[in-house]
């Protein structure tokens, strides 16, 4: 039986989440995907390749993953919410999120996986400042910074929760995401929305 591709990242990227960058090989992301790491280098080359395409991968999906999660969302302000929380929800596990985070620093450190990290974290920026503007324009939000400039808040805000959860998960981590966006943006809300 042949494993397509898809298959592969999958085991992959089950692989890294369960052991980290550090001990992520090729041999671990094999027994996810119940093929032989010989497999893997056929079809990838090295475990550095294999992380640059799930993370080409990654930045591929991302226009039609928040699309989805706008779709489910009511007003602009509601998108904007959703957009800022949606990449979230991976690191919602004490047991995980040191290993997912421990693969940024892995991305910081090579110039592709930066760049393809780079594009993908504008897309989002990009989706955050569209709602933004939207919100603004429907009267949402009030007295904002301008909506580039607000996107560039939230995700640094979501982010670094995300990161000081990793160190120190107490509780729910997109409970405490959702309290401290809801925070933030409550400065802009008009009391007539609120």
């Amino acid at each position: 039986m042949e494993t397509d591709d898809d298959a592969m990242l999958d085991a992959a990227g089950r692989a890294l989440t369960l052991y980290g960058p550090s001990a992520f090989t090729l041999a671990r992301a094999g027994e996810q995907a119940g093929i032989a790491a010989a497999t893997l280098v056929k079809r990838f080359g090295s475990k550095r390749a294999l992380l640059v395409r799930l993370s080409l991968r990654w930045v591929g999906t991302l226009e039609g993953a928040l699309a989805a999660t706008e779709v489910g969302a009511g007003s602009a302000l509601q998108r904007l919410r959703a957009v800022a929380l949606h990449s979230y929800h991976r690191f919602d596990n004490p047991d995980t999120a040191a290993m997912q985070l421990a693969a940024l620093a892995v991305d910081l450190q090579d110039d592709e996986l930066r760049e393809l990290l780079h594009r993908g974290w504008g897309i989002v920026r990009a989706h955050l400042a569209r709602h933004a503007a939207d919100a603004v324009a429907a009267g949402e939000l009030a007295g904002c910074p301008p909506p580039e400039q607000l996107a560039r808040i939230l995700f640094a805000a979501m982010e670094g929760g995300c990161l000081a959860w990793s160190v120190h998960p107490d509780g729910s981590l997109m409970t405490r995401l959702a309290a401290d966006l809801d925070a933030v943006l409550a400065a802009w809300i008009p009391e007539e929305n609120r």
